[in-house]
């Protein structure tokens, strides 16, 4: 079948650095200074009031689970750091790069919120670096389909349609129709726009499709690729993102269950865990 748009021209399109909010730009881009401190990043998100005040909503979420409540920016600042804080800061940005809200976004937002907090439930006893990008890897896994959406409204919806009618994986579905995936759109994207390695290589194998997980040689992508990964059937089975939960799915037989040494028991505690923080704090990211 024809492409709708071809890849390259729908990379081209929608990874103008403009896309992002201002905010987002001005951190990514100043991230990259070695000079640049807590202070400069708080006069930057201080240009932005519904911004700081997402920074501070966030901060004192079960996200971060932190004894004391969080007051200020500068208190939110030094408590999580530049690496964290970067993270809460394209999470929030995430929202507005949907060109219009209805109710197709509404699920695919939903299912980004959900993977998130499932993503980094399930890098719990992994690391700190791992925890560091599974909430961020979950929340931005699926950009590509942000755009494919934004872009090719049509051919998006026969994704959709194909999908939710047909019971079609979304991946299968767009190569189908497009000639290629939204795993590679995201990743292409993200590696434009500056996001870290780790996070582009999420996006670009959270579907594992020509992958394995013991091919990867870096252990943190590995586990990252594996919660996120994990973190999508979480969401499937649950219903989150999608018009019913799929209760058929075996989670802990999944090759990333099995490559995290997640059980059955700790599979089915976890979906009650997933579940419980999605509705307690879902609202924070709305």
């Amino acid at each position: 079948m024809d492409t709708v748009v071809s890849k390259e021209d729908l990379i081209k399109k929608a990874g103008d650095i403009n896309v992002l909010p201002f905010v987002a730009r001005k951190i990514l881009d100043a991230l990259g200074d070695d000079s640049f401190s807590i202070s400069d990043l708080e006069h930057i998100i201080e240009t932005d009031q519904a911004l700081a005040v997402k920074v501070l909503k966030i901060s004192n979420s079960a996200l971060y689970g932190l004894p004391q409540e969080i007051t200020s920016l500068k208190q939110a600042l030094m408590v999580l750091g530049l690496k964290a804080i970067k993270s809460l800061v394209l999470s929030i940005s995430t929202r507005s790069l949907y060109k219009k809200f209805g109710i197709t976004e509404q699920k695919m937002w939903d299912h980004s919120v959900g993977a998130a907090f499932a993503s980094w439930l399930l890098s719990t006893g992994h690391g700190r670096a791992v925890a560091d990008i599974a909430f961020i890897g979950g929340l931005m896994h699926d950009l590509g389909k942000v755009f494919m959406n934004n872009e090719t409204p049509d051919a998006f919806s026969e994704v959709m349609m194909k999908t939710y009618n047909d019971n079609v994986v979304s991946i299968d579905a767009e190569e189908e129709i497009y000639g290629f995936n939204h795993a590679e759109i995201g990743a292409a994207l993200a590696g434009k726009w500056g996001f870290p390695t780790l996070l582009v290589r999420i996006i670009e194998m959270h579907h594992l499709n020509n992958y394995k997980l013991e091919d990867i040689s870096d252990e943190v992508t590995a586990k990252g690729v594996a919660c996120v990964n994990l973190a999508n059937f979480f969401c499937k089975s649950l219903g989150i993102g999608y018009r019913e939960s799929d209760e058929t799915i075996e989670l802990h037989t999944l090759p990333s269950a099995v490559f995290l040494n997640i059980s059955r028991d700790r599979a089915e505690n976890l979906k009650m865990e997933v579940m419980n923080t999605y509705e307690k704090e879902k609202s924070v990211f709305e």
